[in-house]
């Protein structure tokens, strides 16, 4: 016997858009290049100058856009006065809501949204996920948790992943120009899927050109769960890591 329940899922996307100006004057560009700034690297002292201007020399020039020295919270420029570009990190989601529709013991209930990123941070960024498994009242449809498991129609069962999947059909793998972001572990394996709240589930190390990710929802019952409307809230949060 296939015992159905509706179900619909409150789907909320976090958008953060950071842009730090470290440019104040104009620069010179055209659709193939940025020159962020010039000077004469022709010595070490600043006392070129006018009444209508004033020219800062250095010594020494470092490759451009390099960063001499390093962490995880900065990175410092030596010799030439290099500049970094304007700083930014997009990230969009497609859908608000999703809606799995009639829930069955016999075949798994799927839908699909995607999250757009875009960052030129010189560590990459981090999207991670947290929110709660379907629920209804005290009814709760069991998290697959963060060891990743095949769709198994007849069970409790929610779960996402970032991948291109066959069983069920549903999905796809992250697109765009390289160099590109990914998805993480453990969501990014075909027909296998997890959730843990929390959980990273993309990410890149460098900066990327935009990428798209295809999240994919998957839920599945059991002949003795209750009746009724099975709802969650997710949020997914985008961070650069300049």
């Amino acid at each position: 016997m296939t015992k159905k329940l509706f179900f619909f899922l409150l789907f909320f996307g976090l958008g953060i858009l950071f842009l730090i100006p470290l440019q104040l004057w104009a620069d010179m560009s055209s659709t193939n290049y940025t020159i962020w700034a010039d000077v004469f690297s022709s010595g070490g002292t600043e006392d070129s100058s006018s009444t209508n201007y004033g020219l800062q020399d250095t010594i020494g020039e470092s490759v451009v856009l390099s960063n001499t020295s390093t962490s995880a919270s900065y990175g410092l420029k030596a010799g030439f006065r290099e500049m970094y570009p304007d700083q930014y990190l997009t990230f969009a989601v497609s859908a608000t809501t999703i809606d799995l529709g009639n829930l069955s013991t016999s075949a798994a209930s799927t839908a699909s949204h995607t999250m757009t990123v875009d960052t030129n941070a010189a560590h990459g960024f981090t999207v991670s996920m947290s929110g709660s498994t379907l629920s209804n009242g005290t009814d709760d449809i069991n998290a697959i948790g963060a060891v990743a498991a095949a769709s198994a129609p007849g069970t409790n069962q929610f779960g996402i992943n970032l991948a291109a999947n066959t069983s069920p059909a549903i999905g796809a793998s992250p697109s765009g120009t390289a160099p590109i972001g990914s998805a993480v572990s453990p969501y990014n394996t075909a027909n296998a899927f997890a959730f843990q709240s929390g959980d990273t589930v993309a990410n890149s190390a460098t900066d990327i050109n935009s990428t798209v990710f295809t999240v994919s929802y998957i839920a599945n019952i059991s002949s003795t769960l209750s009746g009724g409307t099975y709802s969650t809230t997710l949020t997914y949060s985008a961070t650069a890591n300049f």
